[in-house]
């Protein structure tokens, strides 16, 4: 009886372990996902401050909208947001949190 009761607890440690094995692969492949999301993001908006230096000649402007401005702005309101007319399209679309960045990219660009 005893050696069953051995047996059984010994399995159900091996099992318990398996599982958390199991739960820490799956947390590992999650963490490899985020990381893998992140380092593209970093890639866009290397890209978008890239083409932007290229396109308005601003480093310290185009440094500015790329880190802060969200990912999803499309790079060329870029030069719209750069030629500081705040009554474009561009300017317009924005959040109201995204100008206020735009604003002070720009006031620090100067």
């Amino acid at each position: 009886m005893l050696r069953w009761l051995v047996c059984v607890i010994v399995l159900a440690a091996v099992f318990s372990s398996y599982a958390l094995s199991q739960q820490s692969l799956r947390d590992l492949d999650s963490v490899s996902e985020f990381e893998r999301a992140l380092r593209a993001v970093d890639a866009i908006k290397r890209q978008k401050q890239l083409q932007c230096v290229i396109g308005i000649a601003n480093r310290a402007l185009c440094h500015c909208l790329s880190q802060k401005l969200p990912v999803g702005t499309y790079f060329r309101s870029y030069a719209s947001i750069a030629s500081q007319d705040k009554d474009g399209l561009d300017y317009k679309q924005l959040s109201a949190m995204d100008k206020r960045i735009v604003d002070h990219c720009v006031s620090d660009s100067r």
